[in-house]
């Protein structure tokens, strides 16, 4: 069994670097790939109109489609820049609105992006609450799309300097994966995105040692997780 985990590309232009190179590498997975978990931020902005898609997307969504097809199984995590799904996204793979829990290789998951995890970051919460209302989607679906584009930069970019950023990880989300790692669900292991660094915690939980793995970014880094033969191993594309 070998899956494939990454986050946090924003991507925007087919013709930026780390657009070019992430399709190099997905043209260029291992046959053998049996699922690939995109836990969010993979776009710079998303929202999941029904008839049509920005442009600036038809190349990657035309290889995850080619991946789909093949046999490989793609799952989607929202992040804080994708609004919403819809339809395009929803035919190349399985989409999750929140975390999830999956089994492989006999060991329960936990997956999430991250972002939601630090319960008293209480402005960002609003933020996230209203961006996925069902007002402001329904706004995004009537507005013209080069309108809800020009919007969605303001709100994706607004000053973050994603090639200089390494995001501050706050105790508080720490103190949530141990919570999940201690909790009845029996998850040995989480993996999250969002704060834009490669890095592994080990806690000490009743049940024994488990592990969180907070990956590194795409747009920075070409980081990646691959979890082969119930093994976790961190790699950087072109590397």
């Amino acid at each position: 069994m070998k899956s494939i985990f990454l986050a946090d590309a924003h991507l925007l232009n087919p013709e930026d670097l780390a657009y070019g190179e992430l399709l190099e590498f997905l043209e260029n997975l291992p046959g053998d790939l049996d699922n690939l978990f995109i836990l969010g931020d993979f776009f710079d902005f998303w929202h999941g109109f029904k008839d049509v898609v920005f442009s600036h997307y038809v190349p990657i969504i035309a290889n995850l489609q080619k991946l789909a097809a093949g046999g490989v199984k793609i799952h989607f995590f929202a992040g804080n820049h994708e609004a919403s799904f819809g339809p395009v996204l929803e035919a190349a793979g399985t989409c999750h609105k929140q975390a999830g829990i999956t089994e492989i290789d006999r060991q329960k998951i936990y997956l999430a992006h991250g972002d939601r995890l630090n319960p008293e970051d209480y402005l960002y919460r609003l933020w996230h609450g209203i961006l996925r209302s069902r007002f402001t989607l329904k706004a995004m679906d009537i507005l013209p799309v080069s309108l809800t584009l020009k919007i969605a930069d303001i709100l994706s970019r607004g000053g973050q300097g994603y090639d200089e950023r390494k995001k501050f990880i706050p105790p508080q989300v720490l103190k949530s994966c141990a919570t999940i790692l201690n909790g009845k669900d029996d998850i040995q292991t989480i993996i999250i995105g969002h704060f834009h660094q490669q890095r592994r915690e080990t806690f000490i939980t009743k049940s024994g040692p488990k592990s969180l793995y907070i990956l590194g970014d795409w747009i920075n880094d070409r980081s990646y997780l691959l979890l082969e033969n119930g093994r976790f191993s961190f790699h950087h594309h072109g590397r």
